[in-house]
């Protein structure tokens, strides 16, 4: 792709009141797996648009010309992980975009959230810088030991692509969202909301809102599924307890217009601190192979039209 900043080569390497978009029909989805489309998000702001909102924090890779974005076949390496970058339609370099890093489940190969996460869709494809790393081991998955990679990682696509630093978001399933929890605490500093989805208490990282020294604060939307057989029903509501804890959030909670069928069940909680909700979805959608565990279809566009507001 190219824009009138540089280009890009893809050279390989080593409640009522939440309303964030109409809910979308379930879709087919696996183990670990997606739970389709769940319908087209709708549109966002090109990137650099804030109308009024806090300003875009340009990072040092914009106006850099022809970065290289790796590809899934040929994907690029830093700090023992392999990582690829797709970039928005008619891309910019002097135009700070939002990215969205999304953090795949053990055992699916690196080309998975491309292909299953949903962000490949008309609005954040358009808008959105998509990022797609890897763990070091695909076996294992995500976990504690991943963390020293972030910093490097954030250094290097900061310092090659034109990102709006205010404007960083993670998301991840099973193994990838127990990670973008953890990034939600450790590395809050550097983004600005997370979607974990899928996530088990990590034991060489527990989620302790009275122990943990976070590095700020993050707006979460933390989905689980209702029936997960996998990881278990008690999982989901820990990593959200941790996340209501530490944005000050009061018990009760309304629902999300829009998001209110069992597919998705999201809904936010009051009081929380300004600027940083929290969204709570118990979804039940029925296609992941008997087990509720995976990516479900409203996912992409909940979050991409949330994030999108910010």
């Amino acid at each position: 792709m190219s824009g009138s900043g540089g280009g890009a080569t893809t050279g390989g390497g080593t409640t009522t009141g939440a309303g964030a978009g109409s809910a979308s029909s379930g879709g087919a989805g696996g183990e670990g797996g997606t739970g389709g489309s769940g319908g087209s998000p709708g549109d966002g702001g090109a990137g650099g648009s804030t109308d009024g909102k806090v300003p875009p924090r340009p990072s040092a890779g914009c106006n850099k010309a022809n970065p290289q974005t790796g590809s899934a076949q040929s994907p690029l390496s830093v700090s023992g992980h392999q990582y690829y970058v797709k970039l928005p339609t008619g891309y910019d370099a002097s135009k700070p975009y939002p990215a969205m890093i999304m953090f795949n489940p053990t055992n699916n190969p690196i080309s998975w959230a491309e292909q299953n996460a949903g962000f490949e869709a008309t609005g954040p494809k358009e808008a959105w810088i998509r990022v797609y790393p890897h763990p070091a081991n695909s076996n294992s998955g995500w976990g504690a030991n991943d963390v020293s990679f972030f910093e490097p990682f954030y250094e290097e696509i900061t310092a090659n692509f034109c990102i709006d630093e205010a404007r960083v978001f993670a998301a991840g399933e099973s193994s990838g969202g127990d990670f973008s929890s953890i990034l939600g605490c450790e590395h809050a500093d550097k983004l600005r909301a997370v979607g974990p989805c899928a996530t088990k208490n990590v034991r060489d990282y527990p989620l302790d809102a009275g122990t943990r020294r976070c590095t700020g604060q993050v707006t979460s939307v933390v989905i689980h599924g209702a029936n997960d057989s996998v990881v278990g029903t008690e999982n989901g509501p820990k990593t959200r307890d941790f996340y209501t804890a530490l944005n000050h959030c009061e018990a009760s909670t309304m629902p999300v217009e829009g998001y209110t069928d069992e597919r998705s069940n999201c809904v936010m909680y009051q009081g929380c601190d300004q600027d940083y909700p929290v969204y709570w979805c118990q979804h039940k959608d029925p296609n992941y192979n008997g087990t509720n565990h995976g990516w479900p279809a409203f996912a992409p566009k909940f979050l991409w039209s949330l994030f999108s507001t910010y």
